[in-house]
């Protein structure tokens, strides 16, 4: 039910992203990139398909597995158990979020929705597909016996309205500010400034941060610089995923100390084997002369990204409806990969990539698509959509190979 919410509101966002932009360029404030954009999207597109295959495996758990309280007092009481779902899961929220920056394995599977140099509405959707523990913090709501769907929505409602905070265009508004997660608030958590790290966790209620000693408040002396201070200067959605994960294997097989290989994944953020930090130092972002990671791209590589951005987009919205209810985690698994490809293709362009990887990953949509659609033939809107997108490939394609030499465009 949460990625149904998710997904009924993905016209909303798209509206509000498209207004944001023509306040972007009737102001002049250069707030997007369509590289960045793209990028921060396509994470979502792939992050909202693979919550499916998550939600299959944890849903299982919880419901199946999971000794629970009684549920008829809040089964008599709906609006109480709405009030507690929505504040509690809110309260989780806040200490999956903080631990999601506090341990090295957590914020491996966090960092993806840091990585932009950008702050916009696209970059609350730049979501990633490595939260796969997320759901263990709602065991406490399920063991009180609340109604799954009461807790599901909650967590649904929870990320709509962290949503229209990822903005640079609202400014500080008043009493809000001391209750709720504004604008203001969430642009400090997502600084990289030293000033304001580890701050401002709250999904909804800001009054957790006050709490628990984690708020900071924006200033006007400290200009907020977005971004990780280990950057991740790539647009492809596999490699983001991926970075931290990298860093933390790396360092587990190369450091000499058993003891480090094994606690380094539940250390704190940033800790590292001193051998490690030793032989292969981290250059991290100088702030002083920070430059954003821009690679060049000719026109056509960006309408084709754009292109293959599109088609990923409502492919895997027509995925998610289709399949929201199948429980086969394979079949869920093979057509995630199948949205995620031209994704993931589209990063690698717009880096500057080859071109010519571009004809084998077709070859193997061609073929996905044919197990596909002899395994789900029912799935007439979602195979269709499929066909038209690989049919529309070919020509678009040809265009990459033929386009002339000439000057990259920014």
């Amino acid at each position: 039910m949460a990625e149904l919410i998710t997904v009924l509101a993905a016209p909303l966002y798209l509206v509000l992203i498209l207004w944001e932009l023509w306040v972007d360029k009737r102001r002049g404030t250069g707030f997007y990139r369509l590289n960045d954009a793209i990028a921060s999207m396509s994470l979502g597109v792939i992050s909202r398909t693979h919550r499916l295959v998550i939600f299959a495996l944890g849903t299982f758990l919880l419901t199946e597995w999971l000794p629970t309280a009684d549920g008829t007092f809040w089964q008599d009481n709906l609006w109480f158990a709405w009030l507690v779902a929505f504040i509690g899961y809110d309260l989780t929220y806040y200490w999956n979020h903080r631990l999601n920056h506090e341990i090295n394995c957590l914020w491996a599977g966090h960092v993806v929705h840091h990585q932009s140099e950008d702050y916009n509405l696209t970059t609350a959707l730049r979501q990633t597909s490595g939260g796969v523990f997320d759901w263990i913090f709602a065991i406490p709501l399920y063991m009180t016996g609340l109604p799954a769907e009461i807790i599901v929505a909650s967590a649904g409602l929870n990320l709509i309205y962290q949503f229209w905070v990822h903005t640079q265009h609202i400014d500080r508004l008043g009493w809000m500010e001391r209750f709720f997660v504004t604008p203001s608030h969430h642009r400090v958590h997502h600084a990289q400034n030293p000033l304001y790290w580890d701050k401002n966790y709250g999904g909804v209620l800001i009054l957790w941060d006050k709490l628990f000693n984690t708020f900071q408040a924006e200033r006007d002396d400290t200009p907020i610089i977005y971004g990780v201070s280990r950057p991740l200067n790539t647009m492809n959605p596999l490699k983001a995923n991926l970075q931290v994960w990298w860093y933390l294997l790396r360092d587990a097989i190369y450091c000499k100390s058993w003891w480090d290989k094994l606690r380094i994944w539940f250390m704190p953020t940033g800790w590292r084997p001193a051998d490690m930090e030793e032989r292969l130092p981290i250059v991290k972002s100088n702030l002083d002369a920070f430059q954003k990671f821009n690679p060049p791209a000719t026109f056509t590589t960006k309408i084709y990204t754009l292109f293959q951005f599109t088609a990923g987009f409502v492919l895997g919205f027509s995925f998610i409806f289709t399949f929201a209810n199948e429980s086969n985690v394979w079949v869920l698994l093979v057509g995630w990969l199948f949205v995620t490809l031209p994704l993931i293709s589209a990063g690698h362009l717009l880096d500057g990539g080859s071109s010519h990887w571009e004809l084998l990953r077709i070859a193997l949509s061609l073929a996905g698509f044919a197990l596909f659609y002899q395994s789900f033939p029912e799935a007439q809107l979602t195979n269709w959509l499929f066909g038209i997108y690989l049919l529309l490939n070919l020509p678009l394609l040809s265009l990459l190979f033929v386009q002339p030499s000439q000057q990259a465009t920014q």
